[in-house]
């Protein structure tokens, strides 16, 4: 994990939360309440009050949530749907529209892009 930059102090918008096997687990991110625990595709886990334990929620908990059912909100019609992730990676992540992902049943690609300026939020159901 380095800051990414010569010289003294720089600041990160966003670090690389990997396990010892280097697996990409998520990403942890400042906030203005402290700091954010994200999934791989961008989108908040919850908020913490320091960096370490923004980490640690994403070493336990960032590969595990993506098996969860999550809420997808578009934010322009504020249309909700229960989906199934199918599919995560740092520039997108690929839903099944629905509570199951079976064959055959409806996907969609949304681009980390997207989440990241608010057009689409997907939180973990509760």
């Amino acid at each position: 994990m380095g800051n990414g930059g010569g010289g003294a102090a720089t600041l990160r918008s966003v670090d690389e939360v990997r396990r010892d096997d280097g697996e990409l687990c998520g990403f942890v991110a400042p906030s203005d309440a402290g700091w954010r625990s994200v999934v791989v595709f961008g989108a908040t886990l919850d908020e913490h009050e320091t960096e370490v334990d923004a980490r640690d929620h994403v070493l336990t908990r960032g590969l595990a949530a993506l098996a969860e059912r999550w809420e997808l909100v578009d934010t322009a019609s504020d249309e909700r749907e229960i989906v199934c992730i199918q599919q995560a990676s740092p520039d997108e992540v690929t839903v099944a529209l629905g509570y199951y992902s079976l064959p055959g049943v409806p996907s969609v690609t949304i681009a980390a892009a997207d989440i990241a300026s608010g057009r689409y939020r997907l939180t973990v159901s509760s």
